[in-house]
């Protein structure tokens, strides 16, 4: 042990360590304050302008927004009233418009008690002029009404009524958009703030900067000799001896005298650990080498019947690790009546029986006093007259002998004897003793076997002897009669048993129209939850999709980007909607197949052109191939099906690949797919294989990822969410197309999934021969990425489609303000005129008034007449609207919704929430027929 003197610390600075550390983090810590206190200075002048925006602008327009709703709850409960004849009914109306006025009142005493500017000011003059001659004609019609005279009120309605209440709408935008541009200001005025406040935290964080720095200089510069001479201390035992370490001699008292006392302790402490470790390291080793023996012999013993095999098995593995040359095992009562003989079962290292006696009596020799005493035997030093061993170069003799008893319920069964030339470890017997504790074991099974074997033949024996004598038993008279008394007791206990069968059958069947009842609910449940869901979805989605387009260019990036992450969020919840009802439908077995044809090169457009943005966005590497020999073939399959498999695979590829690409493989295999000859005239395959360079999946966890509800991270604190729905969903489609789903997977290194469907004689034809070779070349290449002037194209004819609807006019029937409000928004975003009803019988009235109406969009589920009824009922109606087109809207995602629209007269269908693309093409589709 080395001793190494350290004298004072510090160089003569009379300033200590610990002091240093006050002043220099004092004197940070002062300006850190200084810093938080500007901060929150301009937090709070922030914290003020958002307060006046909220105060101010915002509620103005959500109360321009309340009496807007109000005034059309007194238009629909006058139109109610001119066309109730009930008295009570009238009542009832009359109260409505009466609370409606109120409210309107007490929001326009809101609106007027804001500050607010002169063009607000002469906004709200044209407001409560506009009301005032809305309310005057109001009274107007009520008068007309209670005096009879509705046909004079009808045409009053018509002809200003609408007039009037339009012009109030008009007054009310032109108010909330004055109030949209003072919060634009006050955004604009709180931005400037920001970058004046980051310009002076950039400044403090300069100077806070520059202290740091020169405190640590000061701080450090000081001690930094003595701890360089401690280190190179600590550096001499970094790959040296931990058995003998060097000490440091310490005789200043200062901060850098208790690092090296406290060295010198963990120097001690690391010396004697070392010591232990190495200790319990040996132990570990031996116990681990004994669990693994004891594993090996164990699993060797497995589904090994015959005892003789056994033990020789047995001999040869013992032999090796015990180090002996050779061996033999003798056995207690192998043959039945020679119990008092034991034979000798196997033996080691002999060509013959030259290895041992074949019988030994119990007692007789070693082996039999092993036997009889049921106890180890070692012999050292034996002469070397009592045995040889024979090897291909020579013979010897072993001077070492080891016998052990095989051990089973507290008696031997068995001798185990070993000859060798060198000792026998004394300390490994114990496990030798274990080892043969477990054969023993095994070995009394083998023998159980054996016997139980013996004893199924004899019985075999007796029962034939039995069948003959019952036989002729059965020729005698006196038997057959005893034999008919039994034959009918057995009639009367399988009557018995029949009626009890009965019961049983009829409590199955309650129990099945109790289980088909429990499907009808769950039906009925799952279609209301997709309405209920879908339904604020629908407005959500719209109106998300529709500012994020900022036509008007006022939105601000981030404010777009807020758009894009609630338009996604939607997006994904719908996502989950719809796995659930897939899930369902497959577990319920209401899934039908839709079979059709589709060309393999379609399928990899189709994936081109829905992932390759997503690809593009996490700059990802999304490569298509497609092998010449399925470059022009067709499959006939359900396309939707596949293409939601297809999806699935896609999107999770994507999902779980940070960086490099994912390539989708279309090509042909000859391995048989699970399905019989008599649905596929041909066994081979189209195998699409999805390859990424993503996360990979554990070994372990592979088949756990297509369980319902389980993902290979199911962690709270999981990277990647998700319901681990999809692969569950993909693999029961793939097995109702016929198909399979594989997987090769190493975890860091990536994934593919391979997915195989099987190809019908129709699916393998080639187009003629004077396809040329750089077509079929060209079809096999990646697919490249979409260029600028590709976009532009196509925004272009978007752009198109468009202009083409502007001044067409839409009757929307819906009993949801939400989604009247959204898709008015998206109609009117395409210049078309919009017009709506809240419920069918309303609808009906409005196509009335309108005959010019170009297209209708009719929801389903409706107070006092839904969709279906209103859509039968304008096909009855007249004989123009006869071809008039009608698109149904419904929030139920249940397979036959498209069915029952169709069946009562709708041109199409269009599920909630509604896609701002599907509309336009919808509305496309059908506007220019």
């Amino acid at each position: 042990m080395r001793i190494i003197q350290i004298n004072r610390m510090g160089g003569g600075n009379d300033v200590k360590f610990r002091s240093k550390l006050v002043i220099g983090f004092g004197t940070m810590l002062a300006l850190m304050l200084l810093l938080a206190y500007t901060g929150l200075m301009f937090f709070h002048q922030l914290n003020s302008t958002l307060n006046r925006i909220l105060d101010e602008s915002y509620v103005g327009v959500k109360l321009a927004s309340s009496i807007r709703g109000e005034v059309n709850s007194i238009n629909r409960e006058i139109t109610a009233y001119m066309l109730d004849r009930d008295t009570a009914g009238n009542t009832t109306h009359m109260e409505a418009i009466a609370e409606s006025r109120q409210r309107i009142l007490g929001d326009w005493n809101r609106l007027s008690g804001l500050e607010s500017k002169p063009s607000n000011s002469e906004t709200l003059a044209q407001i409560s002029k506009s009301y005032g001659e809305f309310n005057n004609v109001v009274d107007q019609l009520i008068r007309l009404t209670e005096e009879g005279r509705r046909e004079d009120a009808l045409e009053l309605y018509y002809s200003i009524l609408e007039k009037s209440r339009a012009s109030l709408f008009d007054n009310i935008r032109e108010f909330s958009a004055i109030y949209d541009r003072e919060i634009e200001q006050e955004l604009v005025a709180s931005d400037e703030s920001y970058r004046d406040m980051l310009l002076l935290l950039a400044g403090f964080v300069a100077i806070l900067f520059a202290s740091s720095v020169a405190v640590a200089v000061w701080v450090f510069r000081g001690v930094t000799a003595s701890l360089r001479r401690v280190s190179t201390v600590m550096d001499g035992i970094s790959g040296g001896d931990t058995d003998r370490l060097p000490r440091i001699k310490v005789e200043a008292e200062d901060e850098i005298g208790n690092i090296a006392g406290a060295y010198n302790r963990l120097a001690e402490a690391l010396e004697k650990h070392t010591r232990d470790v190495r200790v319990y390291q040996a132990m570990l080793e031996d116990r681990n080498w004994r669990m693994t023996k004891l594993a090996e012999f164990s699993a060797m013993f497995q589904n090994v019947n015959d005892e003789r095999t056994l033990a020789d098995t047995f001999l040869r593995e013992i032999a090796p690790v015990t180090g002996a040359g050779s061996g033999a095992i003798y056995a207690c009562g192998i043959e039945e009546g020679a119990t008092s003989l034991m034979d000798k079962l196997a033996s080691y290292a002999d060509s013959g029986d030259d290895v041992g006696d074949a019988q030994i009596e119990p007692g007789q020799g070693l082996v039999g006093q092993c036997a009889l005493q049921n106890k180890t035997i070692l012999l050292e030093n034996v002469p070397s007259t009592h045995l040889r061993i024979r090897s291909g170069l020579g013979i010897s003799q072993p001077s070492n002998l080891l016998l052990i008893p095989i051990p089973f319920d507290g008696k031997a069964i068995a001798v185990i004897e070993l000859a060798s030339h060198g000792l026998f470890d004394r300390s490994r017997i114990g496990l030798f003793e274990e080892i043969c504790g477990l054969f023993g074991v095994a070995l009394h099974s083998a023998f159980a076997y054996r016997q139980v074997r013996d004893l199924l033949a004899e019985s075999q024996l007796y029962t034939e002897e039995l069948q003959a004598q019952s036989e002729e038993l059965q020729m005698q008279q006196e038997e057959l009669r005893t034999l008919n008394e039994q034959l009918e007791e057995q009639y009367n206990k399988a009557d018995g048993k029949n009626k009890e069968l009965e019961t049983i059958r009829e409590a199955l069947e309650e129990k099945n129209r109790q289980v088909v009842l429990g499907s009808v609910y769950k039906s009925e449940f799952l279609a209301n939850v997709s309405h209920e869901l879908r339904t604020p979805l629908n407005s959500l989605l719209l109106l998300a999709q529709l500012l994020a387009d900022n036509k008007q260019g006022n939105l601000l990036p981030k404010q777009l980007e807020y758009l894009r992450t609630i338009h996604a969020s939607g997006a994904e919840l719908l996502r989950l909607i719809n796995e659930i009802l897939d899930l369902s439908k497959i577990e319920s077995g209401k899934v039908e197949l839709l079979e059709d044809s589709v060309a393999v090169s379609d399928l990899a457009e189709e994936i081109k052109n829905r992932f390759l943005p997503f690809a593009v966005q996490k700059r990802l590497l999304l490569r298509i191939d497609i092998r010449e020999e399925v470059a022009h073939a067709l499959l006939r399959t359900d396309v939707q099906k596949l293409q939601q498999i297809l999806n699935n695979l896609l999107f999770n590829a994507i999902k779980f690949t940070e960086e490099g690409g994912v390539t989708v493989t279309f090509q042909r295999s000859a391995e048989e797919c699970q399905e019989s000859a008599e649905r596929f005239e041909s066994r081979e395959c189209l195998v699409v294989s999805v390859t990424d360079t993503g996360i990979g999946i554990p070994r372990e966890k592979q088949d756990m990822i297509f369980e319902a509800f389980r993902q290979a991270d199911g962690t709270t604190s999981r990277k990647y969410g998700g319901t681990g729905l999809g692969l569950s969903i993909s693999k029961e489609l793939a097995a109702l197309l016929g198909g399979t789903i594989g997987l090769v997977s190493e975890e860091g290194k990536g994934s593919t999934f391979m997915l195989r469907i099987p190809f019908t004689e129709a699916n393998l034809y080639k187009r003629h021969d004077v396809q040329t070779y750089a077509e079929s070349a060209a079809a096999s290449e990646p697919f490249p990425t979409l260029s600028g002037q590709a976009v532009a194209d196509a925004s272009k004819d978007k752009a198109d489609d468009v202009k083409k609807l502007e001044n067409r006019t839409v009757l929307l029937v819906d009993d949801d303000m939400r989604n009247i409000f959204a898709l008015t928004g998206v109609l009117e975003s395409f210049g078309m005129n919009v017009i709506f009803a809240e419920n069918g019988r309303e609808g009906l009235k409005m196509l009335e008034r309108f005959p010019d109406t170009d297209l209708v969009l009719m929801d389903i589920m409706m107070p006092q007449m839904d969709g279906y009824e209103a859509i039968k009922e304008i096909r009855q109606c007249d004989e123009k609207y006869r071809s008039l087109p009608i698109i149904a809207l419904t929030a139920k995602a249940m397979k036959d919704d498209r069915d029952k629209c169709l069946e009562a007269g709708a041109n199409d269908y269009i599920s909630k929430p509604v896609r701002y693309e599907q509309l336009l093409s919808l509305l496309r589709v059908w506007l220019h027929r």
